[in-house]
């Protein structure tokens, strides 16, 4: 599931990005200082986020599947405009009738370290 996240950010069309989400998902976002829960806010972080060039990098991932949870927590580059931004990610993904949602996401610039 997180290639498939991966792989709709590079559209670069925030409308295949949003519809990843639960219809009562809950993006903590990179970006953005507040709580975005529901399609309308999920959708208005990635059309301000995918004004930019905007690739994702994985560099670790831990993750934990059932037959209807996955979880999957690691950290990932942005690479917007050219620029990188460390950060660290916690997905929580579930199954609603056959398909996986992100009911869950949670994404922060990684802090610096010690």
């Amino acid at each position: 599931m997180l290639e498939t996240w991966v792989d709709k950010i590079r559209t670069n069309d925030p409308k295949q990005v949003a519809s990843l989400y639960h219809d009562d998902g809950l993006l903590l976002g990179t970006f953005s200082d507040i709580e975005r829960k529901g399609y309308d806010l999920i959708l208005q972080y990635f059309e301000n986020l995918l004004k930019s060039k905007v690739d994702v990098e994985i560099v670790t991932q831990h993750k934990h599947e059932t037959d209807s949870i996955e979880t999957n927590s690691g950290l990932y580059n942005f690479i917007v405009d050219g620029k990188t931004v460390n950060a660290r990610f916690s997905f929580v993904f579930i199954k609603v009738d056959g398909d996986w949602k992100i009911l869950s996401h949670h994404s922060s610039v990684l802090p610096e370290g010690h």
